[in-house]
């Protein structure tokens, strides 16, 4: 589940908003009136993105000051939540580099429009982009945000952790994905998704499979036992699999 704080001062519009996310299968870590409650919440409990009012009444700070704040130790989507849509307003805000503007009064299907926009764009700001190739595909891959995937599933964004990932098989040009309990199928190529999850533990163990090494329950010659699955080892990923397995 995708976890979301919400920073607004207005109890019926943090309500509603809150309401609103829950029904759209999101959760919420928090609701905060202030820069306070949000710093503390923050710090507190880690969220996947953050919508922040940007005038906050009776509060010194305002919603810009606190995605600043936020931005110097959570990199984070943030998306601003306001009645001023003013260009003043927008400049201003447009030094944090949010990753959406949602204008109150907001609808349902503005509002998921906006965090699936939010999320998407800051897993690409993110994204090592090497050459011109690898930026012309990154609209085909899905967002990879602190260890995690954000798989669009119908009307929404589910988020899935890299963890939890037992296996990634290739499928033409699609890859299908395995944790065990679920699956989901990419229009992402498996080499995509294996640059993205360099650095954690998975290794390629034959041309069409990715594997999590916390996942592996057997090793036998040249087949591994992931789950239910039984996985062949191909020849020429041997030997850089066990050197990976010697250094666990």
């Amino acid at each position: 589940m995708i976890d979301i704080l919400i920073v607004e001062d207005e109890p019926i519009i943090a309500k509603d908003l809150m309401y609103t996310l829950k029904d759209l299968g999101y959760g919420i870590t928090a609701v905060c009136r202030n820069h306070q409650e949000a710093l503390e919440a923050v710090n507190k409990k880690k969220s996947d993105l953050i919508i922040c009012d940007i005038h906050l009444e009776g509060d010194d700070w305002d919603g810009i000051r606190i995605a600043q704040e936020i931005r110097r130790n959570h990199d984070q989507p943030i998306v601003f939540l306001t009645a001023l849509a003013d260009s003043s307003t927008i400049a201003r805000a447009a030094i944090v580099e949010p990753d959406a503007y949602l204008v109150k009064p907001f609808e349902e299907r503005t509002l998921y429009a906006a965090i699936e926009l939010a999320i998407n764009k800051f897993s690409a700001r993110k994204a090592p982009v090497q050459d011109a190739a690898a930026k012309s595909s990154l609209a085909e891959t899905i967002p990879f945000i602190a260890g995690s995937f954000f798989i669009k599933d119908k009307k929404r964004l589910i988020k899935v952790s890299a963890a939890d990932i037992y296996w990634i098989k290739a499928d033409g040009a699609y890859s299908q994905l395995n944790t065990g309990n679920q699956q989901f199928f990419l229009s992402t190529n498996l080499g995509s998704l294996e640059e993205k999850l360099r650095g954690n533990s998975f290794v390629r163990v034959h041309r069409s499979y990715l594997v999590n090494f916390q996942h592996i329950d057997a090793i036998e010659e040249d087949v591994l036992s992931v789950g239910t699955e039984r996985i062949p080892l191909g020849k020429i990923y041997r030997e850089e699999f066990y050197r990976r397995l010697q250094q666990l």
